[in-house]
């Protein structure tokens, strides 16, 4: 029987614990804007091909180190920070920087398309290669 009371007597007291703070910290408690969580859905596809990429790893290291960066120019509220940043990964994506596949590197440059609010980059690069690709000519 002691050992019930024990058991509640130490829930309680847990209990207590967690409520105690729960009030504590229970201040304002920052939460990234929805319209931020593109940066994060970014930064998870080029993770999940960094896990993928088998024995070479670190081929998709500056692809990650790119797009913290463009997290501390979003943090500070740069908008033409970003923008520059959004369109150097771009560049890097397009050059396939680092040896990166072909494959891989287009399915990021056209995810980044679906994700990226065109504020923070230039949305003209996905246009003209989607009319490249359909068509079979470069526009410019």
């Amino acid at each position: 029987m002691w050992v019930i009371e024990d058991i509640r007597w130490t829930a309680t007291v847990l209990l207590a614990l967690t409520g105690l703070l729960v009030v504590a910290l229970g201040g304002p408690v920052w939460a990234p804007a929805v319209q931020d969580d593109w940066l994060g859905a970014m930064m998870q596809a080029v993770l999940v091909e960094q896990a993928n990429e088998g024995p070479f790893w670190g081929t998709f290291a500056p692809y990650v180190a790119q797009l913290e960066i463009v997290r501390g120019h979003l943090l500070n509220e740069d908008t033409a920070a970003v923008y520059l940043a959004m369109n150097r990964l771009m560049d890097m994506l397009e050059g396939r920087e680092n040896g990166i596949p072909e494959e891989i590197a287009d399915r990021l440059f056209d995810y980044c398309y679906v994700v990226t609010p065109a504020t923070y980059h230039d949305v003209s690069r996905h246009i003209d290669k989607f009319i490249e690709h359909q068509h079979g000519e470069s526009i410019g």
